[in-house]
Protein backbone atom coordinates (compact mmCIF):
# COMPACT_ATOMS: atom_id res chain seq x y z
CA UNK A 1 0.00 0.00 0.00
CA UNK A 2 1.24 3.56 -1.09
CA UNK A 3 1.41 5.35 1.89
CA UNK A 4 0.84 9.06 0.02
CA UNK A 5 -2.26 10.04 -2.01
CA UNK A 6 -1.49 10.28 -5.47
CA UNK A 7 -3.56 13.70 -5.50
CA UNK A 8 -0.52 14.95 -2.83
CA UNK A 9 1.95 13.33 -5.04
CA UNK A 10 1.38 15.01 -7.92
CA UNK A 11 1.20 18.54 -6.25
CA UNK A 12 4.33 18.06 -4.77
CA UNK A 13 6.16 17.04 -8.24
CA UNK A 14 4.37 20.34 -9.45
CA UNK A 15 5.79 22.25 -6.70
CA UNK A 16 9.65 20.83 -7.65
CA UNK A 17 8.75 22.22 -11.31
CA UNK A 18 7.55 25.41 -9.65
CA UNK A 19 10.59 25.78 -7.80
CA UNK A 20 13.06 24.86 -10.19
CA UNK A 21 11.37 27.03 -13.20
CA UNK A 22 12.87 30.39 -11.27
CA UNK A 23 16.41 28.43 -12.42
CA UNK A 24 18.37 28.92 -15.55
CA UNK A 25 18.17 25.92 -17.47
CA UNK A 26 21.86 24.30 -16.56
CA UNK A 27 21.09 25.51 -13.03
CA UNK A 28 18.02 23.18 -12.54
CA UNK A 29 19.31 20.51 -14.18
CA UNK A 30 21.90 20.28 -11.43
CA UNK A 31 19.27 20.96 -8.51
CA UNK A 32 16.96 18.71 -10.08
CA UNK A 33 19.27 15.80 -9.04
CA UNK A 34 18.14 17.06 -5.39
CA UNK A 35 14.79 16.94 -5.43
CA UNK A 36 12.42 14.34 -5.82
CA UNK A 37 8.87 12.45 -4.32
CA UNK A 38 9.62 9.37 -2.91
CA UNK A 39 7.74 6.64 -4.89
CA UNK A 40 7.20 3.08 -1.96
CA UNK A 41 8.88 0.02 -3.47
CA UNK A 42 11.99 2.13 -5.02
CA UNK A 43 15.14 1.05 -3.65
CA UNK A 44 16.26 4.40 -2.75
CA UNK A 45 14.56 8.50 -3.02
CA UNK A 46 16.05 9.10 -5.86
CA UNK A 47 17.94 12.52 -4.14
CA UNK A 48 21.54 12.98 -5.08
CA UNK A 49 23.97 14.18 -2.54
CA UNK A 50 27.39 13.87 -1.19
CA UNK A 51 28.49 15.62 -4.48
CA UNK A 52 31.08 19.03 -4.23
CA UNK A 53 29.55 22.46 -3.29
CA UNK A 54 29.37 24.64 -6.37
CA UNK A 55 31.19 27.79 -5.36
CA UNK A 56 28.63 30.89 -4.18
CA UNK A 57 26.01 28.50 -3.36
CA UNK A 58 24.89 27.90 0.40
CA UNK A 59 24.85 24.76 1.85
CA UNK A 60 25.29 23.24 5.28
CA UNK A 61 29.22 23.07 4.41
CA UNK A 62 29.64 26.29 3.10
CA UNK A 63 31.19 26.07 -0.34
CA UNK A 64 34.56 26.42 -2.08
CA UNK A 65 35.38 30.28 -1.25
CA UNK A 66 34.37 29.71 2.41
CA UNK A 67 36.56 26.59 2.94
CA UNK A 68 39.70 27.78 1.18
CA UNK A 69 39.95 31.08 2.82
CA UNK A 70 39.42 29.44 6.53
CA UNK A 71 41.83 27.27 5.90
CA UNK A 72 44.90 30.46 3.37
CA UNK A 73 43.36 33.50 5.94
CA UNK A 74 42.77 30.96 8.94
CA UNK A 75 45.75 31.12 10.74
CA UNK A 76 46.60 34.86 10.06
CA UNK A 77 44.90 36.49 12.70
CA UNK A 78 46.81 39.55 13.42
CA UNK A 79 46.22 41.33 10.14
CA UNK A 80 43.86 42.36 8.03
CA UNK A 81 42.22 40.09 5.09
CA UNK A 82 40.79 41.52 1.41
CA UNK A 83 39.72 38.72 -0.46
CA UNK A 84 37.39 38.72 -3.76
CA UNK A 85 34.32 36.27 -3.16
CA UNK A 86 30.62 35.41 -3.30
CA UNK A 87 29.38 37.49 -0.46
CA UNK A 88 27.53 34.99 1.26
CA UNK A 89 30.47 32.77 1.04
CA UNK A 90 32.36 35.72 2.48
CA UNK A 91 29.83 35.93 5.63
CA UNK A 92 29.79 32.27 5.95
CA UNK A 93 33.58 31.84 6.47
CA UNK A 94 34.12 34.72 9.10
CA UNK A 95 35.15 33.31 12.50
CA UNK A 96 33.91 30.03 11.63
CA UNK A 97 38.17 28.69 11.87
CA UNK A 98 39.23 29.39 15.34
CA UNK A 99 42.59 29.66 14.85
CA UNK A 100 44.64 32.11 17.18
CA UNK A 101 47.51 34.30 16.92
CA UNK A 102 50.57 33.51 18.77
CA UNK A 103 52.40 36.55 20.20
CA UNK A 104 51.53 40.06 22.09
CA UNK A 105 48.18 41.99 21.21
CA UNK A 106 49.15 45.78 20.27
Amino acid sequence: MDGMNPDVKAERRALIEEVLSAYPEKAAKKRARHLNVYDEGKPDCGVKSNIKTAPGVMTIRGCAYAGSKGVVFGPLKDMVHISHGPVGCGQYSWSQRRNYYTGTTG
